[in-house]
């Protein structure tokens, strides 16, 4: 079986889409005829400093992953099931026809907004940290009030996030616990953390004035880590302040029957997730990335 995983935000680099602009005549007219509040060209296109912006990035993301799978399609390859990272889980909804893209960039628009107004200013971040089991992690967070697991990505990588002074205090203790490596993420602030669940209320508000569909295949799930049925836009609130089930869904799949992987957008993190869960577990599995076109182009010389 085959997966669509796609990419969330935290990997962005200046001039992402160019390549796809200026050699490929779909991506081309996809990108003209966007109807955005910015100038898509000039952030990610041209270089910028705003591609880090999650007011930015946040359609950059959707909008090259979701060109990539139509590229991908037009070579006859298709997705079993999908799932996506944070963000990319609303690229997995479009491309199951649950939602359509003109509404999945009109929430987004709203949602990066959100996100934006919750966190920015305030002190807050995210940390990665590697080589740290899980229970012991999660015990060594539960003794601050204001520090959260934000992403479970693989069993060598766990991301926190919270408050700056207390995860600080939270890092040095995981370093001392045995963690191999603590990584400052930069973005701006706590993703994925109940410093936004407020926040999610307004995120309601905007989900509730969209109709979706029943997904035309499975779609596992960030805030349950495996596949539902449940109503979708609640499960699209709990992602916004609860923690990524990552490694879950994955071993999710896994267990369904898939063993193969095409990891579609920008950034090879998910691809060194899914290879770091097959080791672990001993599996063998296929992961195949797609960020430019020479991806697209080498699997016709398979």
């Amino acid at each position: 079986m085959r997966a669509f995983v796609f990419t969330g935000q935290g990997n962005e680099y200046s001039g992402m889409a160019k390549e796809l602009y200026e050699s490929n005549e779909y991506a081309k007219n996809f990108i003209d005829k966007l109807d955005i509040n910015f100038n898509f060209k000039d952030v990610f296109v041209n270089e910028s400093d705003l591609i880090h912006d999650t007011r930015y990035s946040q359609i950059g993301n959707f909008v090259i992953s979701t060109i990539l799978t139509k590229l991908l399609n037009d070579k006859g390859i298709y997705a079993d099931v999908c799932a996506g990272l944070s963000l990319g889980e609303y690229t997995a909804l479009c491309y199951s026809n649950a939602i359509s893209i003109d509404d999945t960039i009109s929430i987004l628009e709203n949602r990066s907004n959100i996100m934006y107004e919750a966190l920015n200013g305030k002190n807050t971040g995210m940390y990665a940290i590697m080589f740290l089991n899980s229970k012991k992690l999660e015990k060594i967070v539960s003794e601050f009030d204001n520090v959260w697991i934000a992403n479970y990505n693989s069993p060598d990588q766990v991301v926190i996030a919270g408050n700056n002074d207390e995860l600080e205090k939270c890092s040095k203790k995981c370093l001392e616990s045995g963690a191999k490596k603590v990584v400052k993420l930069d973005v701006i602030g706590a993703f994925h953390s109940g410093l936004l669940k407020e926040a999610s209320n307004k995120l309601k508000e905007v989900l509730n004035k969209y109709n979706f569909n029943t997904p035309s295949l499975p779609i596992y799930y960030n805030y349950l880590g495996n596949k539902s049925n449940e109503n979708i836009k609640e499960l699209l609130v709990k992602q916004l302040y609860n923690s990524v089930r990552f490694e879950q869904s994955i071993l999710s799949m896994i267990n369904d029957g898939v063993d193969e992987f095409y990891v579609i957008g920008i950034g090879k993190s998910i691809d060194s997730f899914i290879r770091s869960i097959a080791i672990y577990n001993k599996l063998k599995l296929k992961v195949i990335h797609i960020e430019k076109l020479q991806d697209l182009e080498a699997i016709n010389n398979e």
